[in-house]
């Protein structure tokens, strides 16, 4: 698990937690419907200043060099040869390079089949990229998990203790166990916000498994008013020494909040990488049988791995210019930049079976 270099209570103090100015719920909502489809495909936007530190650089450049991000791969340590397990214990959580097959639904043990109540513990957090500064990271309000709802399995990361019902269940014409995800999600917000924030969650892993839409009540936070989630791949394993399952599924979320102009909205792309692990440690069989069925209590923690994009990689990279003028970017640093993890977030869990 990654070491805690701050404390909760001073990521809680973090300037970018803070909600952004909320202009009037029933004006933005309507704004945001009319441009959303329009900002939605503009992934890489313009390079801004967002410190005294970073100057401007020049937009076609920038542009042009974040598109060739994408073509690159950022290292050979992410060879798929690799066991989850073993890059989750040396914390490799590089962003996985996406191929144009679409992943299939995860599937879970059998013995996860059912309802539980989960409490869910902030761990720790730290920058381990070694190519953006700890200093620069901490300014961008766009890392995933500095603002609420940022990341949707962990709506306000800091918060410890708190508790909400998780359920993986059958579906009809899907083989396995699968995560009722709008079950889920609808509680863990539900739960982090601490009212009923969320007006529906919708999702047909029959009809497309790597597509969410959450609905957010209006008014209930001023950081979004509807998240998109796109799953973008999956992996998973299990050890046979103790029966430890490990899921990890990189996203892209989409979030679609209240703009401060008019007829504009709030669109923020994070991309990021949750790794779970599942580990049973309670029966509730009186023969000391470990039956699959069984299984009362579980362990699980949660890694999560949050990305800068490409357009940011670039100005967190760009090396001084010795005429004096704006920074130049650095393909070959900004690819690695893009890859690697900005941030690691980790959370411990029990499950409690209801």
């Amino acid at each position: 698990e990654p070491r805690p270099i701050m404390s909760a209570s001073r990521l809680a103090r973090c300037p970018h937690r803070t909600a952004i100015a909320r202009a009037d719920a029933g004006g933005a909502r309507a704004r945001h419907r009319r441009v959303a489809a329009r900002a939605r495909h503009d992934d890489v936007a313009e390079v801004e200043v967002r410190g005294a530190d970073l100057a401007v650089v020049d937009r076609r450049r920038a542009l042009a060099l974040a598109a060739g991000l994408a073509l690159l791969d950022p290292s050979p340590a992410l060879a798929s040869s690799t066991l989850l397990s073993e890059r989750l214990e040396r914390k490799d959580l590089s962003k996985p390079v996406f191929n144009k097959a679409r992943p299939g639904p995860q599937r879970y043990p059998d013995w996860l089949e059912g309802t539980w109540r989960c409490t869910a513990t902030f761990a720790g957090f730290e920058f381990p990229s070694k190519t953006m500064s700890k200093s620069a990271l901490i300014k961008e309000p766009t890392i995933p998990g500095f603002q609420k709802l940022s990341l949707v399995y962990v709506p306000d990361v800091g918060t410890s203790d708190v508790s909400y019902d998780v359920r993986f269940a059958k579906f009809e014409g899907i083989e396995g166990v699968l995560e009722d995800r709008a079950f889920n999600l609808k509680s863990i917000i539900n739960a982090y916000l601490g009212k009923d924030a969320v007006e529906a969650v919708e999702y047909e892993p029959t009809r497309d498994a790597n597509r969410t839409t959450v609905n957010i009540r209006p008014g209930a936070s001023p950081n979004a008013e509807r998240i998109e989630l796109f799953c973008n791949a999956r992996e998973s394993e299990t050890r046979a020494s103790d029966r430890t399952f490990f899921a990890a599924e990189a996203s892209r979320q989409v979030t679609l909040g209240y703009g401060t102009g008019f007829g504009t909205a709030r669109v923020v792309n994070t991309d990021y990488q949750h790794v779970w692990t599942f580990t049973p440690t309670t029966w509730r069989s009186s023969n000391g049988d470990e039956t699959a069925d069984a299984v009362s209590e579980a362990r699980v923690t949660l890694s999560t791995a949050g990305y800068v994009q490409a357009d940011d990689a670039l100005r967190f990279t760009a090396a001084p210019n010795a005429s004096g003028g704006a920074p130049m970017p650095s393909l070959g640093g900004a690819a690695g930049a893009a890859f690697e993890p900005a941030v690691l977030y980790s959370h411990a869990m029990t499950l409690r079976r209801l």
